[in-house]
């Protein structure tokens, strides 16, 4: 009769042990999955589009530069330091490529803010959000001119934006990376487990 009580106590024991693993198996999956989702989001809506309008922005800016339509110096654009056919280009490429694709970066950043990476919005986001908003200002129908020169009240941050950029999203990338072969694991763990 001991012999009895001692395998149904050791049955019962085994069983709680095996329940509370899987229990932990199954938060432990749950929770990876869930920021997996995050991650997902955050690619997705915000540093994934965020990444590929930089990239293409800044291989425009390097041809403008390379082609000598704009000075080769590091130095963002003074409209005043340009001659009449280099401004009138400039002001092409600036209407119809560079802001329109610094406006949906701007867009994007202040639409999905709850996706940022940090808990406050960094420095290099809001230099740039406001370098978009002062440009558009400059841009209006009745400056149509162009911007005088001097006139940039916020300059773009330059490196440390796309600095910025380049790195959240690697970081993310490598976020995602590390969680899908931790849910493939688990899910395989679950798999076995007969959940």
């Amino acid at each position: 009769m001991a012999t009895a009580v001692i395998t149904a106590s050791a049955s019962i024991i085994v069983a709680v042990l095996v329940f509370l693993l899987n229990r932990q198996n199954q938060y432990e999956f749950e929770r990876r999955q869930a920021l997996l989702t995050r991650v997902n989001a955050q690619l997705r809506e915000l540093y994934g589009p965020l990444h590929a309008l930089v990239r293409v922005n800044e291989l425009v800016w390097k041809s403008l530069r390379d082609s000598s339509v704009l000075p080769s110096s590091d130095e963002r654009v003074d409209a005043g330091q340009l001659g009449k056919r280099e401004l009138d280009t400039w002001r092409a490429w600036l209407n119809h490529s560079l802001m329109p694709a610094s406006m949906r970066m701007r867009d994007l950043i202040l639409g999905h803010a709850d996706l940022i990476i940090e808990a406050e919005m960094p420095d290099p986001l809001l230099a740039f959000c406001a370098h978009v908003s002062a440009y558009e200002v400059l841009l209006l129908p009745e400056t149509e001119s162009g911007p005088p020169a001097g006139s940039r009240l916020i300059g773009h941050p330059g490196d440390i934006y796309v600095d910025y950029v380049d790195r959240s999203f690697a970081a993310l990338k490598a976020e995602q990376a590390r969680l899908l072969r931790l849910t493939a694991v688990g899910r395989k763990r679950f798999a076995l487990s007969g959940r």
